[in-house]
């Protein structure tokens, strides 16, 4: 009986290191703010470079915390009618010509971005709660 407690403690404690290092969770990407960031520091404003080539946007995928102040700089190869749902937001943009587009993230969750002319999805909004 003790022979087997002997192996089976070791084994189960070997699983456990196993399975901690398997499942804890992975550090943030580096557009994402911290947990600590987001509770420490009161809204700051948050600018994108946001690159539409070919239909498809760079980076995809913005995040941002509620209360921020957001500026999306938008840059299109071919002309398009840029649309933030949730916020009810759209702005022309044209080859060439640089376009800004200023809000306060005041609503959370994930919200498309489209080009509503083509009705194509270029990428995500996410607004975290603070």
């Amino acid at each position: 009986m003790l022979t087997r407690a002997l192996i089976v403690i070791p084994l189960l404690l070997l699983v456990l290191v196993g399975l901690f290092f398997l499942l804890r969770p992975a550090s943030p990407p580096e557009n994402v703010p911290t947990t600590e960031e987001s509770t420490t520091e009161g809204p700051q404003e948050k600018t994108f470079d946001l690159a539409i080539v070919q239909g498809s946007m760079t980076p995809s995928e913005i995040t941002v915390y509620e209360g921020d102040p957001v500026v999306l700089r938008i840059t299109s190869d071919s002309p398009l009618a840029f649309h933030l749902h949730g916020y009810d937001l759209e702005t022309e943009v044209e080859p060439g010509e640089p376009v800004e587009l200023s809000f306060t993230a005041t609503i959370t969750g994930r919200f498309e971005i489209e080009n509503e002319q083509a009705r194509e999805e270029l990428g995500v909004l996410l607004v975290q709660p603070r």
